[in-house]
């Protein structure tokens, strides 16, 4: 195991990417979702668990969905706010429609970035005034987090992972801001080694504080292993199966997949 496994930090002390949901009229979201990525200097293996939330005014409903996806030869998982209806926020389908028509990982996570804070702008902006009770929840998540996005892809010889979290607050004349973290490996890693976790983290980061980095690597058991985690501790929020992807020098493949899931639907 090495020692220089790094979790990919974003705020004070806290070693993880965290998704919490901004709340619309009626959502698809990815509520306390567990995504873990771990990229070594030959793969980038992402795991997710495959438990959703529904939200409207006051009904909310959980349901098997799918939350990482394969485009090309690209790959990606995202937590948080996924999808408002009718039409008016779609991650999914963002997302994918860069990525078909990417030349670089960096450059496709730049487009991601500028593309999802004017929508979540655009939708969140309005939502403050149509229901102010539901846009107040969209800044209880941990520094505002309302979407997170981890991409993987296998480019010049090396896998690259990039992650955005996208933070909502208000400026000193009330208008809704939208800024984005991001963090890749290579470029923020050392050894070649960082650990992603997007949406509820307590269980891993008890883990990781009890017993270090046991566990972690390989990558292939050590993702999908961090996600049971936080399924076998009883959340409410995430549960099974676990589907596990791998970007490596031979391509995508699954190491499991629930069914009607894998490739992204169409984006614009």
């Amino acid at each position: 195991m090495s020692e220089n496994l790094r979790p990919a930090v974003l705020g004070p002390a806290v070693a993880l990417f965290l998704g919490a949901s901004c709340i619309p009229q009626i959502i698809h979201s990815v509520h306390a979702t567990t995504i873990v990525g771990i990229r070594t200097p030959s793969q980038v293996v992402i795991a997710a668990d495959s438990l959703g939330t529904a939200r409207a005014s006051r009904i909310e409903t959980n349901r098997p969905v799918c939350k990482i996806f394969s485009v090309n030869d690209a790959a990606f998982g995202v937590s948080g706010l996924t999808m408002a209806q009718p039409g008016d926020f779609d991650a999914v389908k963002s997302i994918a429609g860069v990525l078909k028509k990417r030349n670089t990982l960096s450059g496709a996570a730049d487009d991601i970035a500028d593309r999802l804070t004017g929508t979540l702008v655009s939708y969140l902006e309005p939502l403050k005034t149509t229901n102010p009770s539901l846009y107040a929840r969209t800044l209880q998540g941990e520094n505002g987090d309302v979407t997170s996005v981890l991409l993987a892809a296998y480019e010049g010889g090396t896998p690259v992972a990039i992650a955005l979290v996208f933070r909502c607050s208000e400026d000193s004349g009330g208008r809704v801001r939208v800024a984005v973290k991001r963090v890749g490996c290579p470029g923020e890693c050392r050894n070649g080694e960082m650990v992603f976790l997007l949406g509820e983290k307590g269980p891993i980061e008890r883990h990781i504080a009890e017993n270090g980095k046991e566990r972690l690597l390989p990558a292939e058991s050590g993702a999908p292993f961090l996600v049971r985690l936080v399924i076998d501790s009883g959340s409410k929020n995430v549960g099974p199966p676990v589907d596990v992807l791998v970007v490596d020098r031979h391509g995508i493949s699954w190491n499991a997949r629930k069914d009607g899931c894998g490739g992204a639907p169409d984006g614009d």
